[in-house]
């Protein structure tokens, strides 16, 4: 496995979570982290014991001692810098989504093969041991044949990058990328293929004034007969949850792996319940942090350039298929 030696494209709070990870990884060392505030690096450097700050994107780009790049700028950036990233002949670890739109993601996808680099979306989730989980028990039939999936992500949080349509506002992008990952992740444990598509995508929003998704709905039909239900949003606070139901059972998850207190190691549960019997708690043990886990699998994978779990062909199916349910709210933005 590849010992990395990261820089962190940005100095905010997802940043930090990252770097937390990093310093607890097995191949993966804190190398240079820059802000668009030479200050600002310099205070976040200190916290984490840096080495190298920079007060430019560019710099750090530059820096012959940085083997992969770490982007958690917001969501308009990513593109660009995943682009100059991978041209620098960086590694790429992009925060989610990994653009605003498919089309841009297809040109960071590209940047990557033509540079020979790794890439992979930052979704952390589906490398936690319940995301596995649940995975392995809807391909092994734990429910039968799976019918539909209801799975929300939502919360009540007034910021203003998420109000703002040139800054990639919205809940869909934010949080329903979330949603539209696992619903596909379901339909592609049932099915057996690598990856899907909805064949139909439709759904309804509260628009705010600037014409950002405050909160979503989407219905997807998917592969298999599969019927899938997301709630997201960031103004309206629900209960995170997962359900799958199927033939012979459900499976419910209370706790999903991408929410705060489900990243630190710890016991996650999983409940099947058959058709007319019992509930069974199933608990899953993540022995690593999950921002730690995410370093150590680009390690592990980057002499593959793609992440199996994370492919370049999964990133495009989830990037066209939140195209669709913006498009379909009424919010292109």
């Amino acid at each position: 496995m590849t010992n990395l030696r990261w820089g962190l494209l940005a100095a905010g709070t997802i940043a930090a979570e990252f770097a937390a990870g990093v310093e607890q990884s097995r191949h993966g060392v804190l190398g240079a982290v820059a802000a668009r505030s030479a200050s600002r690096a310099r205070e976040f450097a200190t916290r984490f014991e840096i080495p190298k700050a920079y007060g430019g994107y560019e710099d750090l780009l530059a820096d012959p001692d940085i083997d992969a790049v770490y982007i958690a700028t917001p969501h308009p950036m990513h593109a660009e810098w995943a682009i100059r990233a991978a041209e620098a002949g960086k590694h790429v670890l992009c925060e989610k989504p990994l653009t605003v739109t498919a089309p841009e993601a297809e040109k960071v996808i590209d940047a990557a093969r033509r540079n020979d680099v790794f890439l992979m979306e930052a979704f952390m989730y589906r490398l936690h041991p319940q995301t596995r989980r649940l995975a392995e028990l809807i391909s092994c039939g734990a429910i039968g044949e799976v019918r539909a999936v209801d799975v929300t992500f939502s919360y009540d949080y007034d910021a203003e990058r998420l109000g703002d349509p040139a800054l990639g506002g919205g809940g869909i992008l934010d949080v329903g990328c979330y949603c539209t990952s696992l619903a596909r992740l379901v339909a592609q444990a049932a099915t057996g293929e690598a990856v899907v598509e909805p064949t139909t995508v439709t759904g309804m929003a509260r628009l705010s004034e600037r014409g950002v998704d405050e909160y979503a709905m989407g219905l997807f039909r998917l592969p298999g007969g599969i019927i899938a239900q997301l709630s997201c949003g960031y103004r309206l606070a629900q209960d995170d949850h997962i359900r799958v139901y199927g033939s012979t059972g459900q499976l419910y998850v209370p706790k999903p792996a991408w929410i705060h207190e489900m990243r630190p190691p710890g016991t996650s549960v999983i409940v099947l319940t058959p058709t007319g019997g019992e509930p069974e708690v199933i608990e899953i043990e993540a022995t690593q942090g999950l921002f730690t886990r995410e370093a150590d699998h680009v390690a592990a994978h980057v002499a593959d350039r793609q992440a199996p779990e994370l492919t370049w062909a999964e990133t495009l199916a989830n990037m066209r298929t939140l195209d669709r349910w913006r498009s379909a709210v009424g919010y292109g933005g």
